[in-house]
């Protein structure tokens, strides 16, 4: 069993929880081009 923890865009996890293995799916982020990516402002 691994443990998965979600937490919000400060770091604080609001829930923590044991999944098995095959309830697992890795996601992966490839951008097409680093320049084309959306820039994001910090409020």
């Amino acid at each position: 069993m691994q443990k998965v923890e979600f937490s919000d865009r400060n770091g604080r996890t609001y829930e923590s929880i044991g999944l098995h293995p095959a309830q697992i799916m890795v996601l992966h982020f490839d951008p097409a081009s680093p320049d084309k990516m959306p820039k994001i402002t910090m409020v």
